[in-house]
């Protein structure tokens, strides 16, 4: 269990710090063309379209490291308030009903990239593979996270805790 957690822990930085640099990038596109609009009245054709996309990544990769950083809407207050084997089923469901999000995520965005990723996307001449992975790919990486609890809380109880502690450290 300590080497899957340690892979899950090298994924989710990994994910952090493409959302960093995806974040960063929309900032930079976004300020380019307020700039160009206001000083020269002209921004490039797809000065729309690319912050679009990057929104998307950062939205769906934002979601996926909250579930590895814990920092989900879930049932806490009735998990902490729960004893014993309630509570572990409790997070137990609240794990399953994350890990089984994940997995539509990305069954329909496997989905999706096979039906339209070979579509042109509108102002730039790459194909909308790079916009519809975002789904399946985030989907993949919650349903990962959520396995990792779910195999934590039965499994190692005492990694679940200590997870718990650094990521509540963390803040």
């Amino acid at each position: 269990m300590r080497t899957f957690n340690r892979v899950c822990d090298l994924v989710g930085l990994l994910a952090r710090a493409w959302t960093l640099v995806l974040a960063a990038a929309l900032f930079v596109v976004v300020i380019a063309t307020v700039v160009q609009r206001g000083t020269i009245g002209k921004v490039p054709s797809w000065s729309e379209e690319v912050p679009r996309y990057l929104l998307i990544w950062v939205g769906f990769m934002a979601a996926a490291c909250g579930v590895d950083l814990k920092e989900h809407i879930a049932l806490e207050l009735l998990i902490e308030k729960a004893k014993g084997r309630l509570a572990t089923v409790l997070a137990s469901l609240v794990d399953l009903a994350i890990l089984a999000f994940g997995l539509v995520m990305l069954v329909n965005g496997i989905g999706f990239v096979r039906e339209f990723g070979s579509d042109f996307m509108e102002s730039i001449p790459y194909r909308n593979v790079w916009y519809y992975s975002a789904l399946p790919i985030a989907g993949a990486l919650i349903a990962l996270f959520a396995l990792r609890d779910l195999l934590n809380l039965w499994l190692a109880p005492e990694l679940r805790t200590r997870r718990l502690e650094l990521v509540t450290t963390a803040d």
